[in-house]
Order: structure tokens, then sequence, then C-alpha cells
């Protein structure tokens, strides 16, 4: 067995559950939001708090996995194995508040699966504060094992016909800008400090290596743009209060990108959702779960 597969499953035995103190504000808030692609004209109550109705991007849930991330990234950054995250699943309990001084988030790590050609441990992070949940994340890493094959990418048009869950498709188109990755980088205090697991979102050289034009669009952020622009457009048909999204990531989405983002709204509230990068290739494939409501025409 490789000492990098063995150093992996050594981290997923040792690791007890662990509590981090959970920290955010208004400016946090506000930050993420930008970074998803709002500003004062399509996503106001987003990014100016006196806006009538303004809330906080529910996607943000994610960053409260954020030292949870960071000692998993410490645990496995010596193994020689390459990373990528596979699947996102996310449930708020309630709605984010815009700030807050005091929650705790519970970080278990597991293994997911285990063979000659795979490894894939999954972090789950449970966050509450005043013994109230607010919300679930769990995260699935897969390691690129020595010899493995990378998967054969699907052609530009393999699956383009139609929607992902079969029904009527709302497409939406989204030019993605390399503001956003930046001020993503911001907000997380990431630098180019030669942290190989951060490299891909940073160093423009590692980008063109991994075949990008420009460095990745971190996950979370292509979650926060398909969620904002799933309720800017779905909300006539209904969809609006976002409950959770559970997503596979299967191409990487440049900060350069132009997305094409194809939603199939169902009556019990749930979101057929599929991205295209400026390839043609799937980025990421889901549902999203929103709150169930009135349909207007």
């Amino acid at each position: 067995m490789p000492d990098g597969v063995s150093e992996i499953l050594r981290l997923v035995d040792r690791w007890e559950p662990r509590t981090y103190p959970v920290r955010w504000s208004l400016r946090d808030t506000i930050t993420y939001a930008i970074a998803a692609g709002a500003d004062a004209r399509n996503a106001r109550s987003l990014v100016w708090e006196s806006a009538p109705g303004f809330t906080t991007l529910p996607t943000f849930a994610t960053r409260f996995a954020h030292d949870a991330l960071l000692d998993f990234g410490s645990g496995v950054q010596d193994a020689g194995l390459p990373s990528f995250a596979k699947a996102l699943r996310l449930t708020l309990h309630r709605p984010l508040a815009a700030e807050c001084a005091e929650a705790q988030a519970t970080a278990a790590l597991s293994l997911k699966e285990r063979s000659n050609e795979r490894l894939v441990v999954t972090l789950d992070v449970e966050t509450g504060a005043a013994g109230e949940r607010i919300a679930s994340s769990s995260l699935d890493v897969h390691f690129r094992l020595p010899g493995e094959r990378s998967p054969r990418r699907p052609s530009p048009d393999a699956g383009a016909a139609g929607a992902p869950g079969g029904g009527e498709a709302v497409e939406v188109r989204e030019s993605v800008h390399p503001y956003q990755a930046a001020v993503f980088r911001t907000l997380l205090g990431l630098t180019a400090d030669g942290r190989v697991q951060d490299a891909m979102h940073i160093d423009p050289v590692r980008s063109r290596e991994l075949g990008l034009s420009a460095p990745a669009l971190p996950g979370e952020v292509t979650l926060g743009i398909v969620a904002r622009l799933a309720e800017r457009h779905l909300g006539p048909l209904g969809v609006s209060g976002l409950l959770g999204a559970e997503v596979s990531y299967r191409s990487p989405v440049s900060d350069a990108d132009e997305l094409t983002i194809a939603y199939v709204p169902a009556a019990d509230g749930t979101v057929d959702t599929e991205v295209r990068n400026e390839h043609g290739r799937v980025a990421v494939r889901g549902v999203l779960r929103f709150r169930t409501g009135p349909r207007t025409p």
C-alpha cells in the first residue's frame, strides 16, 4: 500500500470529533455574496444591508467548515496524493443570520470508499449556537492514487439535449469574473504562500498545468452562484428560501468562464441543476432544495 494512502488512513483513524469556534461578521457575509457575483444591481438584498429584505446568501454555510478543512488539509498535505472535492451536501436548519459572535462547529472524519483504484473520505460538520442547530454539511474528498487513470471526459455535446431531470429547463448564462476568486481568497485569508492544496485557486501557472485558462473558482463560490441565480430566475415559479443542496463536482470552473446553468424546478421544491463550463463540460450537477410556496404565472 502506498505510504500516502497509509498516512491518510491513519489520519482518519486518529480523528476524533473536533469542535471549533465559529464567528462571522456582516462583512464576511457580504464579501461571500460579492464573490458569488452579487452586486447592488443584480442582488441588492445580499450586499446592501439597508435594503428591504436584506439577507445572507444561504450557501455561506459552507464556510462554517473552514477551520475543520484547514486541519484536514494540514493532515494530508504531506501524503503526496492529489485531492479534489467530489461531492457536497448542505442542509440549513434555520435561516442564516447576517452575523454571529458565538457558534460552534463539530467535525467528524470517516472513510467512505477504499479500493485499489479509489480512496474517498468524508468530512461531516454540524454547526449550532445556543443549543440550536444552524447548518450541516458533508464533503467528499477524492484522492488520486498512483497509477489511477483520469476518468474519460465526456464530449462537450454529451447530455446537452434536454434537462437534467428530463423536464422543461430554465437556462441561465453567467460570466465569471477574476475578481470573484480574488474576493473569496481575501475572505479566507489565502495567499500564494506555497500551500499545495490552494495552488489551483491562486497560481495561474499551476492552473494551466491542470488544463485551466485561469485559476479555478472554489466549489463554495460556484455553489453560491448557482443558488443566487436560482432564486433570481425561478422566483416567479415560487422558488425561494434555499433549504439545502446535494451536488457533485465534475469539471473545474475557471474564474474567467462563461457558465451555462440549467434548472428544472419541481412542485416539491426541488430543483435539478446542471452547470456547464465554457468548454461545454458538466462542471456541477445535483439538486437544490427550496421552501415550497405559491406559484405565480
